[in-house]
């Protein structure tokens, strides 16, 4: 879909809006500083009911309620003569190998409870007048403690979140000197361009996850981020000129081309399809929506980074991909999309979109948001909870509309999966290599999972039933490269350090080398590298 925008107001939206102006750095300050406080709630809620028993156990989709209201909470308290602010990524709770969306209702027949050994990926975002922060951390589910003090968690779990840490901060690092180029470690400098690159970008995330013998998830990315446009519609709305290393199943699939090619694999592959993937579409992509690693990091600019690992097998082949869960859990996240109007039939469809239109923005939403009991108060909890309850069962009877109408899009419930490479041979095809599936969310140049290797979306499908669950570790986080103030670090940081692991795996001596110069950097305030973290309200 794209929306029909003159030059001049594309001008306004696009470039005048995301300078980064004192007030447009106290919005982003502020939207960070609020998420940061609201992940620390949710964390100390999961530590009181599960680790120190001081309460009995949330369910997920107490949690998620309970995480969203305090964040609502907060950002009314402040920028009161903004109208549009508020919650830009409901609370997810994304557990072991799922990936993103999970946020159930209270009335949701899948609301279970967090077991020992889970790990849970904590996912939110809010905004003040389009200024989004955004943020995931994953912990453990460890032992209740007072039993003793539960040893570290081992197994391959443990080697993607450290992974997944350590990309983190290491790019945040490396984002963080476009401010001063002369700083970039020699080691990732390109054609003797003292700049960061998306390929610079990429190649330090991938050999960091080599090291770890993990997987960079599809959907991974590194992007720019704009007023509006935090990537919360990806897949529904073409967004221009987006600029951001963004990882997909067509980067493995490159893998294991060039590992049969020379040689080191097991299996010969036949290539169906030579084109060059995303290069070959880019030549004609006039607005720039094809996502492509040849971009320059430049002051001014204000990036996400997000970044997905789960552990691979050595000794087999294959391919990481997702899988949209729709008969086990139901999608409860939504976006309307604003460039349709319908009329509907039904009461409570019509109901429903017209508190909608009144309380939400362009961001995703739950049906709970606009309950007249949401924000949660707390003066009598029990009886908000029945009420919130009681709205959400009534806006189910509408919401089938909205989304037949294509009002609302329903993003997905995505699962990680590993298919084996023997099984994704067996399912090539030379005929059809260009049909893709519309109902499932990509980015521009993305829709083919596999395009060399022949095997389409459809196919993809079919190959579920024979892939095996793994997890997935996500950690993302915000930041602003401001000329005058630095790098700004909108969300996750010292608050929040890695769980409490222990991975056999380390990293080998030249990414070593590249790490430990990027953490000096960050460790020399004076003459390295400053970037300032948003605290907790």
């Amino acid at each position: 879909m794209a929306l029909q925008i003159s030059p001049k107001d594309t001008d306004l939206l696009l470039k005048q809006k995301n300078v980064l102006s004192r007030d447009v750095i106290d919005k982003y300050s502020y939207a960070g500083q609020i998420t940061q406080t609201c992940l620390k709630y949710i964390i100390s809620l999961i530590n009181d009911s599960y680790h120190l028993n001081k309460h009995e156990k949330y369910s997920p989709a107490e949690l998620c309620l309970l995480g969203d209201s305090y964040m609502q909470t907060l950002i009314n308290q402040n920028f009161k003569k903004i109208e549009e602010k508020g919650i830009a990524q409901p609370v997810t709770l994304d557990i072991n190998n799922i990936l993103s969306g999970y946020s159930p209702e209270l009335n949701d027949i899948n609301n279970s409870y967090l077991q020992v050994g889970d790990i849970v990926t904590i996912n939110l975002g809010c905004h003040i007048d389009g200024y989004t922060s955004n943020l995931a951390h994953t912990i453990v589910i460890y032992p209740n403690i007072s039993n003793g003090s539960p040893g570290p968690l081992l197994g391959e779990s443990s080697d993607a979140i450290i992974a997944s840490y350590l990309a983190t901060e290491a790019v945040i690092t490396l984002l963080a000197c476009s401010l001063t180029p002369e700083k970039i470690p020699n080691e990732l400098i390109e054609n003797g361009n003292k700049v960061v690159t998306g390929s610079m970008i990429r190649k330090l995330v991938n050999s960091i996850a080599q090291s770890y013998n993990c997987i960079v998830v599809p959907t991974s990315k590194v992007r720019r981020i704009r007023r509006f446009l935090a990537g919360q519609a990806e897949g529904v709305v073409a967004e221009r000129d987006f600029k951001g290393v963004v990882w997909s199943e067509q980067d493995q699939e490159d893998e294991l081309i060039k590992r049969a090619s020379s040689g080191n694999g097991s299996t010969e592959l036949t290539i169906i399809d030579s084109i060059n993937g995303r290069k070959k579409l880019k030549e004609n992509d006039i607005d720039n929506t094809i996502p492509s690693d040849e971009f320059i990091v430049k002051t001014g600019e204000v990036y996400s980074i997000d970044i997905k690992m789960s552990p691979i097998n050595k000794e087999e082949l294959g391919i990481v991909t997702l899988n949209v869960l729709n008969s086990e859990l139901k999608p409860s996240i939504f976006i309307r999309d604003v460039s349709i109007s319908e009329q509907l039939k039904l009461r409570n469809s019509r109901k429903l979109l017209s508190l909608v239109d009144k309380k939400q923005s362009v961001y995703p939403f739950k049906l709970s948001y606009v309950s007249e009991n949401f924000p949660i108060k707390g003066e009598d909890l029990n009886n908000e909870l029945n009420n919130i309850e009681k709205d959400v069962k009534t806006f189910k009877f509408g919401v089938g509309e909205c989304i037949n109408k294509q009002l609302f899009v329903n993003k997905a419930i995505l699962s990680t999966k590993f298919i084996p490479l023997r099984e994704i041979l067996k399912t090539c095809t030379s005929t059809g290599i260009n049909g893709y599936d519309a109902s499932k969310a990509s980015l521009p140049g993305l829709e083919l999972p596999l395009p060399k290797l022949g095997v389409t979306s459809l196919k993809m499908k079919t190959l579920m039933k024979k892939s095996l669950d793994i997890n997935v570790i996500r950690e993302m986080s915000t930041i602003a490269l401001s000329e005058d103030n630095g790098c700004i670090r909108l969300s996750g940081g010292k608050e929040f350090g890695v769980s409490y692991v222990h991975s056999e795996y380390e990293l080998n001596e030249d990414v070593s080398n590249i790490i430990k110069q990027l953490s000096a950097l960050r460790e020399d305030e004076r003459f390295g590298i400053k970037v300032v973290e948003c605290g907790v309200l």
